[in-house]
């Protein structure tokens, strides 16, 4: 429980804040990758803390955000070939397609 105090400390933030003002003097620019990531930047008013320095971009969404369904069954479809080994990020492999995920065709037995 005491993380969790920490984490929500606004004397915390205001402390970390001031410390990265202070050494931040190079521009930076910081992608965040989901648009889960993105909402809670800017929900927690994130921005305002950072020096004018540090540029925030959002990036093109993670795997699961981004990706059709029809590229999902193409998937599916190649994975099911002989001697074809498909990767991914941990989260797109429960994606569902029109019929099956990747994990469920990782589950099958070999024909």
């Amino acid at each position: 429980m005491k993380y969790v105090d920490e984490f929500r400390s606004s004397d915390l933030v205001k402390t970390l804040s001031e410390s990265i003002h202070r050494h931040s003097t190079k521009p930076v620019r910081i992608m965040e990758v989901c648009g889960g990531h993105t909402m809670a930047i800017h929900r927690f008013g994130i921005p305002s803390l950072l020096p004018g320095t540090i540029e925030l971009l959002s990036g093109p969404g993670c795997p699961v955000c981004v990706t059709s369904r029809t590229f999902i069954d193409a998937t599916v479809a190649m994975c099911r070939q002989p001697g074809v080994i498909i990767t991914t990020y941990g989260d797109l492999i429960r994606v569902p397609g029109s019929s099956s995920t990747l994990e469920r065709e990782r589950l099958q037995e070999p024909t």
